[in-house]
């Protein structure tokens, strides 16, 4: 059991709980194998905040913020330890930044958790007892190396564990070349993939049998696209290595966390103009129905009708259609939302703790996107609606 209070605090973020699992268990095995008394805010931390600061969400950030802050002051912390690059970015940066803007007390340090193992081994605290016959490289991440100018501590937790061989990669500390994440792989996977393939070949190019990384999102990344660039290039957590080689048991979660990706690449994909289009047409049955009863009745007519009448009502239509869809969506989505549910659990299979969220994210997310991205929407579907009224 951790103690309720304490100098010390472990902040594992969102992607080491609920995916990395790996990188939360090893980290907090390590910092008690070294001897750290640390606490943590176990369910009532929330997210670090950074997507809703990037997001310009600045009410939601400002909430997470203030309740971050209290949450670890009321448990007397002064040190706030933690495992992903951009939480350690959020309370060494963002926070107090925010905190003097909104006249909040801030007096909390902020450190990796490499950092803190790294002292320990310098101090004689912390040694490891298993050797690791493994020659090795070391990704610098963009937000734990430029962003924060933490390059030693990790190598020196690499250099420390017994049977390791240690290579640099060409461009390494302050030159090292960004994985492709977050941004380029949710916004162009081919982007994403070429940089990462650049990335994997400078290490295969150092003579390293595994890359060694921090950062839950890199990891993510590089470990993508070795699967589908075909490289046999394991890409490791620094603290799932290091717990191996204290010789502690705890998990391996790579592949759930390429699982995990999948369903999010599916959804990525789902969310672009034509997949989404094709999505809707899939629809049009239900989607009729959820029409006002006049354009209901128009639509069944126009299908029902002779070849020749019907086409020239589809040439009236054509124009019509883009300026009359995004007023006849907002009251037709809540009828059709059921049956976009199943659809999408049927293109994109999901754990079941998704597919229970999801009656409350899809009406969302698609009351925020679709406004936005009808017009593109709409080229990929008229064809199919056209397709559909004449039987097709």
């Amino acid at each position: 059991m951790l103690p309720e209070r304490a100098e010390v605090a472990y902040f594992p973020g969102c992607t080491a709980s609920y995916v990395e699992h790996d990188i939360a268990q090893a980290t907090a095995c390590l910092m008690h194998k070294a001897g750290v008394e640390f606490t943590y805010l176990g369910q009532d931390e929330a997210c670090c905040g950074i997507p809703m600061l990037v997001a310009g969400l600045w009410d939601t950030w400002e909430e997470i913020v203030r309740h971050n802050i209290e949450a670890m002051q009321a448990r007397g912390v002064k040190t706030v330890v933690a495992s992903c690059p951009a939480c350690w970015l959020a309370w060494k940066t963002y926070y107090p930044e925010w905190a003097e803007k909104l006249g909040i007390d801030y007096d909390i340090e902020s450190k990796h958790w490499s950092e803190v193992i790294a002292e320990q081994i310098a101090t004689g605290k912390m040694a490891f007892d298993h050797t690791m016959d493994m020659k090795v490289t070391w990704h610098d991440s963009c937000h734990m190396g430029r962003a924060g100018d933490i390059y030693e501590a990790p190598r020196q937790v690499l250099q420390a564990i017994p049977g390791i061989e240690f290579v640099e990669m060409e461009h390494n500390r302050q030159e090292a070349h960004c994985c492709g994440s977050v941004l380029s792989l949710v916004a162009d996977p081919p982007a994403a993939k070429r940089i990462g393939d650049l990335r994997l070949q400078e290490a295969e190019d150092a003579g390293a049998e595994a890359v060694i990384a921090s950062c839950p999102c890199c990891e993510v990344q590089l470990r993508v696209t070795a699967e589908k660039t075909g490289r046999d290039m394991p890409i490791i957590d620094l603290a799932h290595l290091a717990c191996d080689a204290a010789g502690i048991e705890h998990l391996d979660s790579t592949p759930y966390a390429l699982e995990m990706w999948g369903v999010f690449e599916g959804m990525i994909n789902l969310l672009k103009p034509e997949p989404m289009g094709e999505l809707m047409a899939g629809l049009l049955p239900e989607m009729i129905e959820a029409m006002p009863g006049p354009f209901r009745g128009m639509m069944k007519w126009i299908r029902s009708t002779s070849p020749g009448m019907r086409n020239a009502m589809l040439v009236m239509m054509r124009p019509m259609m883009p300026k009359l869809f995004p007023i006849l969506m907002p009251g037709m989505m809540p009828k059709v939302m059921p049956d976009m549910l199943a659809a999408v659990g049927k293109l994109i299979p999901m754990p079941q703790q998704m597919e229970e969220q999801m009656p409350d994210l899809m009406p969302a997310a698609m009351d925020n996107l679709l406004p936005k991205m009808l017009p593109q929407i709409i080229p990929y579907f008229m064809p199919r609606m056209e397709a559909y009224l004449n039987g097709q």
